[in-house]
């Protein structure tokens, strides 16, 4: 496993950062989900990713049941504030209330007397950004939080909560955008925005939910058990996009060879294309089972040369590659 500094913070993270992303209906068993976090530590992960929402607690329960025993040095915790976790209208959002609440509730959860990385999972629009800076300043100045970042936030509003940060002495060092081989749209002003505020990408839905791992063949059945069987919620549309047009499928096949060239599996070359980019600090990655995790790992540490993100570009093609919504 190899590891980045996350954007010019200290903090090293590794660069395949475990996910922990349970839905609320989720029924994989309790073990499944513990056994493919200890096989992150196996393989060499120190970050892992969750949130509140996720599983309604239940991620986080577990991760912190997983990773109780290992020494609270080698572990980076990331985990979110923001989405809905309770009913009535500050049972949600990034109002002082609502954080300063749910953070004793994350601790509890994982197990642990501080949280790394902080992150405000999206932008509220509802809760001024001087509430939410300062709130994010008091739980550092308390040691409940080392580190503050953000998911999939606007660019304007991350570039006001920089300034706003600097002014607070908030180490505001992470931002979480989807991006991967098909979703390229953090490259057009997210990235270079943050490189010039000093702030590193953990990026998410490195695989597109599985698209990029070739497991979805055209004009086959979807295998059962996989998350395209299933399009409900949030994960309909964000699938739909690839899953429903058998010509984007054609085109993730034609990425075989490529990743044969390279002697990589069709998910390790999504998952090292995406640690091409030097704004990326860690790819997070889930996984079905402690094996696929595992082999999925070893993409640390590969590195594609010109030539083969060339051809990638040519088998994709500018019109099935995402670069703005």
């Amino acid at each position: 496993m190899e590891f980045r500094k996350l954007g010019r913070s200290g903090l090293s993270v590794s660069e395949i950062v475990y996910g922990n992303l349970l839905y609320p209906q989720d029924d994989t068993p309790d073990e499944t989900v513990l056994a493919c976090i200890r096989g992150a530590r196996d393989a060499g992960v120190t970050t892992f990713d969750t949130a509140d929402i996720y599983g309604m607690f239940r991620s986080e329960s577990l991760l912190g049941r997983a990773l109780a025993g290992e020494p609270r040095e080698e572990l980076v915790l990331c985990t979110k504030v923001g989405m809905p976790t309770a009913g009535g209208p500050n049972g949600r959002g990034l109002s002082r209330k609502h954080v300063m609440e749910s953070v004793d509730g994350s601790l509890r959860r994982l197990r642990v007397d501080h949280i790394d990385v902080y992150t405000a999972h999206r932008y509220d629009p509802d809760t001024p950004l001087e509430e939410v800076m300062w709130t994010f300043s008091e739980l550092v100045r308390a040691g409940k939080v080392l580190y503050v970042g953000m998911s999939e936030w606007p660019v304007e509003s991350i570039v006001e909560a920089a300034a706003l940060a600097r002014e607070l002495h908030v180490p505001l060092v992470s931002h979480m955008p989807r991006y991967s081989m098909l979703w390229r749209v953090p490259e057009a002003e997210v990235f270079k925005t943050c490189d010039d505020l000093g702030i590193g990408q953990i990026s998410y839905f490195t695989l597109e939910q599985g698209v990029l791992t070739g497991k979805y063949l055209p004009g086959a059945d979807r295998p059962a058990g996989s998350r395209g069987t299933a399009l409900k919620g949030g994960r309909g549309p964000l699938m739909r996009r690839w899953l429903d047009a058998d010509d984007a499928l054609t085109r993730v096949q034609e990425l075989a060879p490529l990743a044969g060239e390279a002697g990589l599996s069709m998910a390790q070359l999504a998952i090292a294309w995406v640690l091409q980019h030097a704004s990326v600090a860690g790819a997070v990655i889930g996984a079905s089972g402690p094996e696929q995790l595992r082999h999925n790992a070893q993409a640390s540490g590969c590195r594609l040369d010109a030539d083969l993100m060339a051809r990638i570009d040519q088998v994709l093609g500018a019109d099935l590659i995402v670069h703005s919504e």
